[in-house]
């Protein structure tokens, strides 16, 4: 995993142009060293690989949105609130009924299954969102409200989906009776209120506590790089104490210390967190290659392809057309269609996807998820580029309200 690494740090430049992002460079990587290759790395023979999966992921959307949420410009945060609730709102809602349908259409699958597989597929994943928005040759193709638009959604609906993956787990496992007051107190009040809440809290007393350090010239640049990973575990691991959802915890904690610490170069600071995306992330996506279960999903046939590529087409575009109305003064129409694709299901549906074999003990909705997942890395890195570049040829007129954004002569966004 390490070589993978240090392979894609030193092609990036090349990659971020090219028609593959580094997610599919990875994940290839894990394919030819694992069983299915040249049987270097045995992913069973480390343990239970669903334990290992969802461990894994966790660490890995922990560091990814701790970056993400550093990353994203106070500006963009306070233009596109609004677009990005009604996306986060309806969006998710679309998306998981959307997705459900089709599961349950194509793979015969009970209600209360068809919902979870939907939940599952529902987050749109920042940290594969990430290679598709960071880097020079996003900066210099894609406006600064399609990139901070993507982020900003990514990070959040990771988190939201928490309540839409427990209800199905809750009404499937025995008992049953009593999951709905179950899903509020454990689901929604503790894993999204009470989550919130201690992110908040978290966020604001980090960056007041970095400002004092700084006053007092405790701490240098070069340690917001620690500072960034510390941070990250800090509040997974608090999270976790206090029974509240760690991934909306540490995104909140996150944008919350972005708002309220004291900006030095943004550049700068993109770059960093780009680093540390890179050194915490991509080694998730070779565990990805070598856990892929190709025998099941052979023997689960064309019903599978189908779902995974109606999935691609249907999930979120038909969602992103429909809500364009509610968001047309933030996004243009190139702007809506560049989000409608590009809406990737990476690590969040892997952590999801465990956490529901977890519970339930049934392979299926890792062997399907693992078939979307893998699918949606390989066509979205693979459409990345030419799209981008497709949409800066063709950018359309700046939304009115979305103005603010746009560079000033002398900034580089």
């Amino acid at each position: 995993m390490g070589v993978t690494v240090i392979v894609i740090a030193l092609l990036s430049a090349w990659i971020n142009q090219s028609l593959v992002s580094e997610p599919v460079l990875a994940v290839m990587a894990g394919i030819v060293a694992g069983p299915y290759g040249l049987q270097l790395l045995d992913l069973a023979q480390w343990g239970d690989e669903a334990t290992i999966l969802e461990q894994a992921s966790r660490f890995t959307l922990a560091v990814g949105l701790m970056g993400v949420a550093l990353r994203i410009r106070r500006k963009s945060v306070r233009a596109l609130y609004r677009p990005v609730a009604v996306l986060l709102v309806f969006g998710m809602l679309g998306m998981w009924l959307i997705s459900s349908a089709l599961a349950a259409w194509l793979l015969g699958l009970s209600m209360w299954a068809a919902l979870l597989m939907g939940a599952i597929l529902t987050p749109t994943d920042p940290v594969v969102a990430s290679s598709m928005v960071t880097g020079r040759f996003a900066r210099q193709h894609l406006p600064l409200r399609v990139r901070d638009g993507l982020s900003l959604e990514a990070g959040a609906n990771d988190g939201l989906a928490f309540m839409f993956v427990m209800l199905p787990i809750l009404m499937i496992s025995p008992p049953v009776d009593g999951a709905w007051s179950k899903w509020m107190i454990e689901s929604l009040l503790l894993g999204v209120v009470w989550a919130s809440f201690i992110g908040c809290v978290v966020g604001f007393a980090a960056a007041r506590l970095l400002r004092f350090a700084e006053h007092h010239k405790l701490v240098t640049n070069t340690s917001l790089l620690g500072y960034t990973v510390a941070f990250s575990l800090f509040t997974l691991g608090a999270a976790k104490l206090v029974q509240a959802d760690a991934i909306i915890s540490v995104f909140l904690a996150g944008l919350v210390f972005n708002l309220n610490s004291e900006k030095q170069d943004e550049h700068e600071e993109e770059k960093t967190q780009e680093a540390v995306a890179k050194l915490f992330t991509l080694p998730m996506f070779v565990i990805l290659g070598l856990a892929l279960p190709f025998t099941e999903w052979t023997r689960l046939g064309w019903p599978l392809l189908a779902l995974a590529v109606l999935v691609l087409l249907l999930r979120r575009m038909p969602v992103l057309a429909l809500l364009w109305p509610m968001v047309r003064g933030y996004l243009n129409r190139p702007d809506a269609a560049f989000l409608g694709w590009f809406g990737p299901i990476g690590i969040a549906a892997i952590y999801y996807a465990a956490l529901a074999h977890r519970h339930l003990q049934d392979p299926l909705f890792w062997q399907v998820a693992s078939a979307l997942i893998f699918a949606s890395i390989m066509v979205h890195g693979i459409t990345a580029a030419p799209l981008t570049r497709l949409h800066a040829r063709h950018p359309g007129p700046v939304p009115p309200k979305a103005r603010s954004l746009q560079p000033n002569s002398n900034e580089e966004d």
